[in-house]
């Protein structure tokens, strides 16, 4: 493949590859980074492109897994970053260690309170929504509940236990 049978056939793809490259990676420059490699390493593997019958689907699936790695190497040199920094800072670590502790135990305390304090039928809902993670079809299946109801306790209950809480905790 020459100079502008290369250019005829991948170019006309770069803001396809860019797109792809951008929704995985977030970041303009990672995007443009990632494309460039793309054209680097489909530049340097010319000779063995020619039976390629789907320039675009290759491409795609090419800049993909070339952001697979770039995000593979980011978390692994975030990770090691951050084992410099624990061992750097291990008592000062400890110290918002235990207050995190203390403050997750108090949360969790108030939680069990605010949630007992509930109706029972609103208590049964919100455990199964919340606790076991179970989405609103599944509820409804367990209890004979309308979608409608479930979903109007649920709701319910979350506000009643938020209110309860102080509104200090927004997870729910």
């Amino acid at each position: 493949m020459d100079r502008q049978e290369f250019k005829d056939v991948w170019l006309p793809h770069s803001d396809s590859f860019y797109r792809v490259a951008y929704s995985i990676l977030g970041s303009e420059s990672d995007a443009c980074d990632a494309v460039q490699d793309l054209y680097i390493r489909l530049w340097n593997s010319r000779t063995e492109l020619d039976g390629i019958k789907s320039p675009l689907a290759y491409g795609i699936r090419t800049v993909r897994n070339i952001c697979i790695d770039i995000l593979r190497t980011r978390n692994a040199h975030a990770a090691g970053s951050q084992d410099r920094s624990v061992e750097a800072g291990m008592s000062e670590s400890l110290v918002d260690g235990a207050d995190n502790i203390l403050i997750r135990k108090e949360m969790i305390l108030r939680l069990k309170e605010s949630v007992s304090r509930l109706p029972e039928n609103q208590k049964k809902v919100f455990e199964m929504r919340f606790f076991r993670q179970m989405d609103y079809d599944e509820i409804t299946a367990l209890t004979g509940l309308s979608r409608i109801n479930v979903r109007v306790l649920v709701n319910r209950a979350r506000k009643a236990v938020l209110r309860a809480m102080g509104n200090q905790y927004s997870i729910l």
